[in-house]
């Protein structure tokens, strides 16, 4: 069958890698069928410059490519998504990375559950056609939680993943669609199961990530202030605070837990506090905090309508919200003095975790912020 020499742009998130270097795979096999592909990250566009906006509307094909986060896009993908301008006759593919893991012989998939779905809904809605949507398999970078994989596994899962890419995109190249596959049967039955047991993970895991992973992030007596983790941010989620050389990294609210600070942290001083996790959740579990509000309006002769309302979840979710924002400051804060900084660092499982980035890509390649558009 002739190929139908794609010319496609390729937008793709990625925290350590995995879904950057899936898109050098998927621009090497169009463009080793004689076609043109252009490979950008989201945190390097910008719509309202007219270079990009020519960019997007001299492709024929769009693809988008992101590491599933709680079986969605991350949040950054999802305003991208709602971002862009609406298509003019192009059709479009979505590819979602999914960390797999591997128990001797046995290699354990991932989930991308409605990530797919939900961003080719999007697309349809913004007027491309769909041409199809896949997933795949890469390592499990989710190193605040547990040991990066083998290189060995890593390899080994890697090959995988190219070569189960390589059929996806010669359907795509040769104008046939991707849509009937064991792979979205696969993410079909999970999006079913979340969808009918917890309608709200999605939301929740955002929030989670936001408010309690990334409030778990801290550095080590190794960091030496150099920056880098807030320099290469793709989201711009972690700020340097203190001053001259005390400067030391401050994850805030935009940071989606990608894990590109931890993975190519050259001295190794990020780390995820787990035992400030357990404290984090002790805080947040105490009656007493979590109803000062009640409290408070009890002693004021407060209406029963009002009182009724600051008994209600919404507001015991928005004080403890408050609560792990302000136990956050004080975390950084202790940080700052050296034997409870050491207490923190001997008491988190990420101290004995080996670090994992996708070995080819090169932190230099992902970084975020405004280039010369002519490159």
């Amino acid at each position: 069958m002739m190929s139908h020499h794609l010319n496609t742009i390729l937008y793709a998130v990625s925290g350590t890698g995995n879904t950057y270097r899936v898109g050098q795979w998927i621009k090497q096999t169009v463009e080793a069928n004689s076609g043109q592909a252009d490979l950008r990250l989201i945190d390097q566009v910008d719509f309202a410059t007219p270079l990009d906006k020519e960019r997007l509307r001299s492709c024929t094909t769009l693809g988008i490519l992101f590491p599933a986060h709680g079986f969605m896009p991350p949040w950054s993908m999802i305003k991208f998504l709602f971002q862009l301008p609406r298509g003019k006759g192009q059709t479009a593919f979505c590819t979602a990375t999914r960390g797999a893991l591997k128990a001797g012989p046995i290699q354990i998939p991932g989930i991308a559950g409605l990530g797919t779905f939900f961003t080719c809904l999007l697309l349809f809605l913004k007027g491309y056609g769909i041409q199809g949507m896949f997933s795949l398999d890469m390592p499990s970078n989710f190193i605040n939680f547990h040991w990066g994989l083998h290189p060995d596994n890593v390899r080994i899962i890697s090959d995988k993943a190219r070569e189960k890419l390589n059929p996806y995109m010669m359907r795509l190249i040769n104008g046939q669609t991707v849509f009937i596959t064991l792979n979205n049967l696969w993410e079909a039955f999970w999006s079913v199961v979340i969808l009918s047991f917890m309608p709200v993970f999605p939301i929740l895991y955002l929030l989670v990530g936001k408010l309690f992973m990334a409030k778990l992030m801290f550095y080590n007596s190794a960091c030496n202030g150099c920056g880098i983790c807030a320099k290469f941010c793709p989201n711009h989620g972690i700020q340097l605070m203190g001053k001259g050389k005390q400067q030391r990294p401050f994850w805030t609210l935009h940071c989606e837990t990608c894990l590109r600070c931890m993975g190519y942290c050259p001295q190794k001083a990020i780390e995820a506090g787990h035992s400030w996790g357990a404290v984090l959740i002790w805080l947040t579990s105490l009656p007493i905090l979590t109803t000062i509000p009640g409290m408070i309006l009890h002693t004021l002769n407060t209406p029963a309508w009002l009182l009724a309302v600051s008994d209600s979840f919404p507001v015991e979710t928005l004080v403890t919200i408050v609560i792990m924002l302000i136990a956050y400051r004080l975390f950084w804060q202790l940080n700052r003095i050296s034997w409870i900084n050491r207490l923190f660092t001997l008491t988190t499982l990420t101290r004995y975790y080996r670090r994992y980035h996708e070995p080819a890509t090169r932190l230099k390649q992902m970084k975020p912020g405004r280039f010369d558009r002519s490159v």
